[in-house]
């Protein structure tokens, strides 16, 4: 149960960053200039660097989000 609840946390909030919009939502904190070749670097670009990037992860792979998304429904249909 507390793996079905993991899951189900996930897929959310994968959807969430999946639906972020760059130039209105992530500009007004810095996420849109960030150089995402440097983001192996210290400091606070290589924070805002893993975060873009996983950010463009999410965005690219959603073919893998629907997935999630199926399965997390298929789960929730046959629990009750």
């Amino acid at each position: 149960m507390i793996l079905i609840t993991l899951l189900e946390a996930i897929v959310l909030i994968s959807n969430g960053f999946a639906i972020l919009n760059e130039k209105r939502v992530l500009s007004k904190y810095g996420f849109d200039k960030v150089d995402y070749t440097r983001a192996h670097e210290g400091g606070s670009q290589h924070m805002k660097g893993i975060i873009v990037n996983w950010l463009m992860f999410a965005r690219s792979m959603k073919i893998f989000l629907i997935i999630g998304n199926l399965i997390v429904i298929l789960i929730e249909i046959l629990s009750f």
